[in-house]
C-alpha cells in the first residue's frame, strides 16, 4: 500500500509541527523560576542577618576594647592588674546596642594556673535575640584577655567565649579574632 500525502509531503509536515509549538512557558518552567528566586532570596537574606550580627558584635567588640586604654594605665600606675571591675573603670561603663554586660576578672578565664596580678580577662556578654529566636540561646561572646610582658606591655587576646555552655560561634567575631574564630569552629566540627 502506498500513501499519498498529496500536498502534504515532509518538508510540510514540520512546517505544520513548528505552526502549533507552544508559545509562553510550561508550569513546570514557571515553578522552576519561583524556586531559583526563593532560594535567592534565602541566600540573600541569610547573608543580611549574617552581616548584621557580623556588625553589631564589632561593635560591641569596639565597647570592649576602649576599656583596654584604662586597664593598662592601671597597670602602669600600680604594676599589676586591676582586682575589680571598680579598678578597671567599669562602674560608670554604660552597655550598648547588643553587649548586655562588660565584666572584668582578675586572671585569665579558665586558665587555672594564671597570675592574676598579671593577666585579667574582660568578658563581653551579647544579646543577640534581635536576629531571630535560634540566636537567643547565646548567653556568652568574647573575651579580651589582657597578659603582662617582662617589658611592662601587655598582649591582648581576643577570642569567642567557647568554655561557657551557648557560647556565641566565634565566626561572628571580626576579623581581629579570625585566628582563634577558626580553631574554635574546627573544634564545633568535631563534636
Amino acid at each position: 500500500m502506498i500513501l499519498n500525502f498529496g500536498k502534504f509531503g515532509l518538508g510540510s509536515m514540520n512546517e505544520l509541527n513548528i505552526g502549533t509549538r507552544q508559545k509562553g512557558v510550561t508550569t513546570a518552567e514557571v515553578v522552576t523560576y519561583i524556586i531559583i528566586v526563593l532560594v535567592l532570596a534565602a541566600v540573600g537574606l541569610g547573608m543580611y542577618v549574617n552581616s548584621s550580627i557580623e556588625k553589631s558584635v564589632s561593635e560591641a567588640l569596639a565597647l570592649g576594647e576602649a576599656q583596654k586604654g584604662i586597664i593598662e594605665e592601671y597597670f602602669n600606675t600600680h604594676g599589676e592588674m586591676p582586682q575589680s571591675g571598680a579598678d578597671a573603670g567599669l562602674e560608670g561603663f554604660a552597655p550598648a546596642g547588643v553587649l548586655k554586660e562588660l565584666t572584668w576578672q582578675p586572671g585569665a578565664l579558665r586558665e587555672a594556673d594564671s597570675d592574676p596580678l598579671l593577666t585579667g580577662t574582660l568578658n563581653g556578654l551579647v544579646d543577640l535575640s534581635e536576629f531571630g529566636e535560634r540566636f537567643e540561646e547565646f548567653e556568652s561572646g568574647y573575651l579580651l584577655i589582657a597578659r603582662a610582658q617582662d617589658d611592662g606591655t601587655i598582649i591582648w587576646d581576643c577570642m569567642a567565649d567557647s568554655g561557657s555552655t551557648n557560647a556565641m560561634p566565634g565566626r561572628y567575631l571580626p576579623e581581629t579574632c579570625e585566628r582563634v574564630s577558626a580553631d574554635d569552629e574546627e573544634s564545633e566540627e568535631a563534636e
